[in-house]
């Protein structure tokens, strides 16, 4: 249940090509990045994504003209198969955002625990403060269907990308 509510994508690819070709390939295919990595912005890049290669393993990421926190980072492993290379991909969150965000959320389900109880033990019925307490609620709901959507809308675009990339087809998910 909860794998299904991270944000994260697992994937394996088949290619025609051979491992060797494959990482000369993604290597002309992807560019360093020039900075540290927040604010990537599209103009500063020829090519649609971003990272390093090192032996058979690569991280990755997509190349936009708008911010995105959400932006899934994309590490894969290459390995030779009977008939051209087997790619591992997982996609996933940056580490400071996967932080930052467990910290908000968890502080935001403490309020929506402290509105819980006051609802059950004490007296909101003649409290000013009932409207408030859905506040809690809605952040945290409203949190939650951040992280989803931007992580999840840039990962369906990555899956696709990355099948022309790497000369490759999805065959587990």
């Amino acid at each position: 249940m909860i794998k299904k509510l991270l944000p994260f994508e697992k994937l394996v690819y088949q290619s025609t090509l051979s491992k060797e070709e494959l990482i000369n390939h993604l290597q002309n295919e992807i560019e360093a990045e020039k900075s540290f990595g927040f604010g990537v912005q599209k103009s500063s890049y020829s090519k649609p994504y971003i990272g390093k290669t090192n032996s058979n393993r690569f991280e990755i990421k997509r190349v936009v003209n708008y911010r995105n926190s959400f932006l899934p980072v994309i590490k894969g492993q290459i390995k030779d198969g009977i008939n051209g290379a087997k790619i591992n991909v997982k996609m996933g969150l940056v580490d400071f955002v996967k932080v930052f965000m467990i910290l908000w959320l968890g502080a935001v389900s403490l309020g929506c625990a402290g509105a819980i109880y006051s609802l059950f033990f004490t007296d909101t019925a003649n409290s000013e403060a009932g409207f408030f307490m859905f506040i809690p609620f809605a952040m945290l709901l409203f949190g939650l269907a951040m992280v989803y959507f931007g992580f999840k809308t840039e990962s369906k675009k990555s899956i696709k990308d990355l099948e022309g990339i790497l000369h490759a087809k999805v065959i587990e998910e």
